[in-house]
């Protein structure tokens, strides 16, 4: 019986191993159909081979009804195809570019978590080149969007039926990140401003004043100004499909002195599309005003800052910038340090400078009121 139990192992759920003779066999099922294999090896290594088969069965690496395994750089250029009319192709060329040289001779099935681990350290070590002089480092959160892309590249190949099994990036942490907080003083505003030439300072009062994305400022068109209604349309924006921007008195100003001379409110060179980047000069703008840490995307959340500390409420910030989850919007909440000093002001007033009560003077309760108020408003100034 031993003997038997030694020679013809079951295992529920993934097939079975037998022995004939001096030689082992794999037996287990891949879409209704039977397979039978012989095992190099002793019997642990039998038990191995077969629960490796099983998992190319559940990834579906050995489908019959597949005529050719995905390979990854394959499905990363159709998904790329897929994702063409996103406002962030570029950068997603990017982080595919990343993926492909790790990931692209590889079957989809043959991505596991160990090797996406792997290749989120072995990231930290690459080198990027600044400036094509200086090197550095890749950082935490530009890693965090390559782990983002390829975890929904497989989830788009898994609707597509092109990859079965589990997502190799569930499971897997990201690098912490630090939201930025950074908010210019209505001081560092104006340094800002003074170093920028045109039209950059044009477009940074637009920013400011309205909460826009840079992309959204630099590829705006004149069809989409209105300004006898004070309104910016889009008809799709990163988050939103329909959005509508008031127009304030300083960039009512600031369009109102731009001269059309096309279809774009900031023109390309030559008067070809639009302004591609304003990266280089806002970059010596914010070193020439002091601002080394300050990034473009910060000028929008200045904008939704500003308009918290100036009491707008939460719903209506939501609207103006575009925000599809409230959550997003909180952070302005959180930020907005005046408030939350003078809500709690409020309550030391009402310790501080309690109200006369509307009530008899002589009432029991009132009198009693009016001495625990006292007592406190007597330990708060000792304390």
């Amino acid at each position: 019986m031993k003997q038997k139990s030694e020679r013809n192992l079951s295992i529920p759920g993934q097939g079975r191993i037998y022995k004939r003779g001096a030689v082992w066999y794999i037996d287990y099922w891949v879409d209704g159909m039977r397979k039978r294999e012989k095992a190099s090896g002793d019997k642990q290594a039998a038990l191995s081979i077969l629960a490796a088969k099983r998992t190319d069965v559940e990834r579906g690496a050995l489908g019959f009804e597949k005529k050719q395994v995905v390979h990854f750089a394959d499905f990363a250029d159709e998904y790329l195809k897929i994702k063409a009319e996103k406002r962030s192709i570029r950068s997603i060329k990017g982080y595919v570019k990343h993926l492909k040289a790790n990931f692209g001779e590889l079957p989809l099935s043959r991505i596991t978590p160990e090797l996406v681990e792997q290749y989120k350290q072995q990231r930290l070590k690459d080198k990027v080149v600044v400036k094509k002089k200086t090197t550095r480092t890749t950082k935490g959160p530009s890693i965090n969007r390559e782990l983002a892309i390829l975890k929904n590249l497989f989830n788009t190949a898994k609707k597509m039926r092109r990859f079965r099994g589990e997502n190799p990036v569930e499971g897997i942490s990201y690098f912490p990140e630090q939201s930025r907080d950074y908010v210019l003083s209505k001081e560092e505003v104006g340094r800002l401003l003074a170093a920028a030439g045109e039209p950059l300072r044009k477009i940074i009062l637009i920013a400011l004043n309205t909460g826009l994305r840079k992309g959204e400022i630099l590829s705006l068109r004149w069809s989409q100004v209105n300004l006898a209604e004070r309104v910016i349309s889009f008809a799709r924006t990163k988050s939103t499909k329909f959005l509508r921007v008031p127009i304030n008195a300083v960039v009512e100003g600031v369009l109102s002195s731009i001269e059309r001379t096309g279809d774009y409110v900031f023109p390309g060179r030559w008067g070809k599309g639009h302004l591609a980047d304003s990266k280089q000069p806002f970059n010596a703008a914010r070193v020439a005003a002091g601002l080394p840490d300050l990034h473009s995307h910060d000028l929008r959340h200045c904008a939704g800052t500003y308009m918290s500390a100036a009491g707008v409420p939460l719903t209506t910030i939501q609207q103006i910038l575009g925000h599809r989850d409230i959550r997003t919007t909180n952070r302005y909440i959180n930020l907005n340090d005046e408030n939350r000093r003078k809500a709690v002001d409020a309550l030391a007033a009402v310790f501080m400078n309690p109200q006369k009560s509307a009530g008899p003077e002589n009432s029991g309760t009132n009198v009693a009121q009016a001495q625990n108020s006292k007592d406190l408003t007597i330990k708060l100034s000792v304390n």
